[in-house]
């Protein structure tokens, strides 16, 4: 079966952060209605040129040890956890690691080495 696949050796970056996280911003507008940290980081992954990202919403969660948060269609879900999944190469996920540091610090980013398949032509 190998032999019908072209494997490439790439990324995958995890990054966690609770939904109710938001970009700080310098403009009135931006104060009042925030954009949250995931779609920005979705927004800054599009204009990286990064081959996939995706979003992950959980249902239930405990980040860093701290509380418990589950979903509640009555209640506030900002405290959930998101993963924001980027999958390139790891030159260009490490770029943009380093170039976006000051939306991502403070957050657990985790990266592993996956394999990509595709079908020889």
């Amino acid at each position: 079966m190998s032999e019908e696949l072209k494997i490439t050796k790439i990324g995958k970056l995890r990054i966690y952060m609770t939904t109710g996280e938001a970009v700080k911003s310098k403009t009135l507008l931006r104060k009042l209605f925030p954009k949250t940290k995931y779609l920005k980081i979705m927004q800054e992954a599009k204009a990286s040129g990064i081959m996939n990202a995706h979003v992950f919403h959980t249902h239930a969660a405990v980040q860093k040890g701290g509380q418990m948060a589950h979903h509640s269609v009555e209640g506030d879900n900002s405290g959930l956890t998101v993963c924001i999944e980027l999958v390139d190469d790891r030159e260009k996920l490490q770029s943009f690691f380093k170039t976006h540091k000051d939306i991502l610090k403070n957050n657990t980013v985790i990266y592993k080495e996956v394999e990509y398949w595709e079908y020889k032509e």
